[in-house]
């Protein structure tokens, strides 16, 4: 099965990232570490947490040097505990000394959005809401943070502009307010595309029932309201709730009735996890 980090905007990524990082070189290493020093790092997680961008470490040392083999001892979705050693990277130290930082911001980048994702879905389990993702990433990291989405057991939203229509307010804004008008042109304009309409109002959502899009967003209502979209709508079109909605405030919405939840915390404001790359050398 191809990794993630096959994805050429993945490649990309990993390449201005080096850039960035390593410069001309890593000068503390060449003057302090031998050429021909050999070194094994563990990842080590050093709180509860679930695995994900394993996958990194082979993408990133690879990119800087030959010779590093590694050793997975779990796969991604792995609840590692404390202490747990999840992974292991044998070869020339320098390459391990250059390449650390970028695989662990990658990794306790990931793995932290993988595990405030499997929270949430915790939080609804039993119940008929999906967790959702949305489209606030960190600009060049979606393609790996809605996959750390997927590891952690949720859902992705639409990957980019290109692949599925959201009718917002401020595209009726600028197009004449008319939403029924907007929903015939965007399915005459692509009718392959999911196609959904945000509504703010009960008056909005009735003209989007009205309207036939595939899926209607409730922005920023409370869970009353929510439950009262639900009753209205009686199960003609689905339901995604959106706007200020974090893990505590999961439960009431899964008890209004809505099929989905989107999240933007997901991906920003899941903080970083706490792991470490321990190096030790070889004779």
């Amino acid at each position: 099965m191809a990794s993630v980090f096959d994805d050429e905007r993945v490649q990309a990524l990993l390449e201005l990232a080096l850039r960035e990082d390593l410069g001309a070189g890593d000068r503390t290493s060449e003057a302090t570490v031998p050429a021909s020093a050999r070194a094994c790092g563990r990842l080590l997680a050093k709180e509860l947490l679930v695995v994900c961008g394993l996958d990194a470490l082979a993408a990133v040392f690879g990119r800087i040097g030959a010779g590093v083999d590694v050793e997975l001892l779990v796969a991604d979705g792995h609840l590692a505990g404390p202490g747990e050693v999840v992974a292991r990277a044998t070869g020339p130290a320098r390459v391990l000394l250059a390449g650390e930082r970028l695989a662990l911001n990658v990794l306790q980048h990931l793995s932290g959005i993988a595990t405030v994702t499997r929270r949430c879905v915790e939080r609804v389990a039993g119940t008929q809401l999906v967790i959702r993702d949305t489209r606030k990433t960190v600009p060049g990291m979606r393609v790996l943070a809605k996959y750390a989405v997927r590891v952690g057991g949720g859902e992705n939203h639409r990957m980019a502009l290109d692949d599925a229509i959201l009718v917002k307010d401020n595209h009726l804004a600028l197009g004449g307010g008319d939403l029924a008008g907007a929903v015939r042109a965007a399915r005459a304009a692509w009718p392959s595309l999911p196609l959904e309409v945000e509504v703010r109002t009960m008056a909005e959502l009735d003209a989007a029932v009205a309207a036939g899009p595939d899926l209607i967003l409730l922005d920023n209502m409370r869970p009353d309201e929510m439950a009262e979209a639900v009753r209205r709508v009686a199960g003609r079109v689905p339901l995604e709730a959106s706007g200020g909605i974090g893990p505590d405030e999961l439960p009431a919405v899964a008890a209004t009735g809505v099929a989905y939840v989107a999240m933007g915390a997901l991906t920003h404001s899941a903080p970083a996890v706490d792991l470490s790359f321990k190096l030790e050398p070889l004779a």
